[in-house]
C-alpha cells in the first residue's frame, strides 16, 4: 500500500514540474489515478481469492487432524479414563469402595 502511495505521489511531483499544458497535466494525472485504481482493486480481489483458498485449506487439515485422531483411538482412551476418573469421584462422594485407575 505504500508503494502504490509514493508511485502516485512521484508521478504527481513528476506532471506538475513536467512543461505541459494544465489540460494536459490533469488529463494524464486522470488516467495515472484510474490506472492505480484498476491495479488495487485486481490486488484486492487477488487477497480476496487466496484469503478464501486459505480458509478452505485450513478448514481441510483441521478435519483431517480431526479424522487421524479419531482412527489413533486417543481421543477414546482419554475419555475413557476421564469416565474412570468420574466414577472415582462419585464413588468416594458416596461414601462407597473407590477404584483406582
Amino acid at each position: 500500500m505504500g508503494f502504490l502511495i509514493g508511485l502516485l505521489a512521484g508521478a504527481v511531483i513528476a506532471l506538475l514540474y513536467a512543461p505541459k499544458t494544465g489540460d494536459v497535466t490533469r488529463e494524464e494525472l486522470r488516467v495515472r489515478s484510474d490506472e492505480l485504481k484498476r491495479r488495487a482493486d485486481e490486488l484486492q480481489k487477488i487477497a480476496n481469492d487466496l484469503s478464501q483458498q486459505a480458509q478452505v485449506k485450513g478448514k481441510e487439515l483441521v478435519d483431517e487432524a480431526k479424522r487421524q485422531w479419531d482412527r489413533s483411538g486417543v481421543g477414546q482412551r482419554s475419555n475413557e479414563t476421564a469416565g474412570r476418573t468420574g466414577e472415582t469421584v462419585r464413588r468416594s462422594s458416596e461414601g462407597g469402595p473407590t477404584a483406582k485407575s
